[in-house]
């Protein structure tokens, strides 16, 4: 009786020991909130031209910086490399184009860099 009595403790205990977990906005996992957060560069610009042409020229710019996955969703573009993902958006003011670059990343020098050379090209 004793023994079965620690059996049945025992693999009570392990079952709940190994149950999932259920990670949420409520309940985060514990990586997500000891963790870095990624550092986030951002820039913007004026451009003399449509919102169209400055989403196409942002996609050949995420392209040629390597970027994979890159998508175009009308005036909005994204991509990621490695563990850095970039977001350009093209807005009309008029006869021009504000656009706004943002990267983020966990290496504050590649974010930098990386956010540097797409509001450059732009």
């Amino acid at each position: 009786m004793q023994k079965t009595l620690m059996l049945v403790t025992l693999m009570a205990l392990v079952g709940c020991s190994s149950a999932p977990t259920n990670n949420s906005p409520q309940n985060p996992s514990p990586n997500a909130v000891f963790s870095q957060p990624p550092h986030l560069w951002s820039g913007q610009k004026v451009l003399d031209e449509a919102p169209e042409a400055c989403a196409n020229k942002s996609v050949e710019i995420l392209q040629a910086l390597q970027f994979i996955g890159v998508v175009k969703n009308g005036s909005y573009v994204y991509g990621t490399l490695f563990t850095n993902r970039a977001a350009v958006k093209c807005i009309a003011i008029g006869e021009k184009t504000f656009v706004y670059a943002a990267v983020a990343g966990p290496d504050v020098k590649q974010v930098e860099r990386l956010r540097n050379e797409i509001v450059w090209r732009l």
